[in-house]
């Protein structure tokens, strides 16, 4: 059963959604603190399966002994979050889906220390045996980066365990649909989705990432070469090199 929970009310409302969001989270790039194993792989809560069964599902789980436990998804681009599904594990050990918060990053907080969160919700309870629950911000979140944060641990053994995670979300619009970019000199982020171009300028470099569906971009003034990333994944490399310097939100 799919709740409903106000922020500011105890009280759990069945709804059902109006199909005119989109789950912005499907397939995106997902990290976390730890890894169990391998079936707790950080991209089965944004796989699209709501199976609660850990063993045949995958639900993703972090280490024993990880006593700051957090799930992160990239939704490559800049939206206006409102609502976070999640889905709790259907067997054993679901009671341990308790005492987190759902915080929004308009930057990567992994490579970005400055990185401030802007929290949707803070739950106490655990969720219910493969309890599917819809969290709803205070009011619109504007953000790229969505995180799951466990703030209080049983023991050591208190893993956080997500199904799955779901992001509903308006696409930022106006003025608020501007790119911003972090520069970083020296340094290039190597990419399996980049498109390479000529630019005499970096200013036309930027001006070709914010008409395009790019997110960051790496330019070389010396040889005035342009490389527009479309998709970056946490598992992208960065290297160091004077000839490049590297303009975008997951490092700062």
């Amino acid at each position: 059963m799919l709740k409903y929970v106000g922020v500011w009310m105890m009280t759990l409302y069945v709804v059902r959604l109006n199909g005119k969001s989109s789950n912005l989270a499907f397939q995106k790039p997902a990290t976390m603190s730890t890894v169990f194993d391998a079936k707790s792989s950080p991209s089965f809560a944004v796989d699209g399966n709501n199976g609660t069964n850990w063993y045949s599902d995958f639900c993703t789980t972090s280490t024993h002994d990880d006593m700051e436990p957090w799930w992160m998804v990239d939704l490559h681009g800049y939206f206006h979050i409102h609502d976070v599904i999640i889905t709790n594990r259907g067997d054993a050990y679901w009671q341990r889906l308790h005492s987190f918060t759902i915080d929004v990053f308009m930057e990567n907080p992994i490579a970005c220390a400055p990185a401030t969160p802007v929290q949707c919700y803070n739950r106490t309870d655990p969720l219910g045996r493969g309890e599917t629950v819809q969290f709803k911000c205070r009011s619109p979140m504007k953000g790229r980066f969505v995180r799951i944060k466990k703030w209080r641990m049983a023991n050591n053994r208190d893993t956080l365990i997500l199904c799955e995670v779901q992001v509903f979300t308006t696409r930022a619009t106006g003025c608020t649909s501007f790119r911003p970019f972090h520069r970083r000199l020296g340094k290039r982020l190597d990419s399996a989705n980049i498109v390479i171009s000529g630019a005499s300028d970096v200013t036309i470099c930027t001006s070709r990432c914010q008409n395009s569906d790019c997110l960051a971009f790496n330019y070389n003034q010396n040889s005035q070469q342009c490389q527009l990333i479309s998709a970056p994944t946490f598992e992208d490399s960065r290297t160091m090199t004077s000839s490049w310097d590297y303009y975008g939100m997951d490092l700062c």
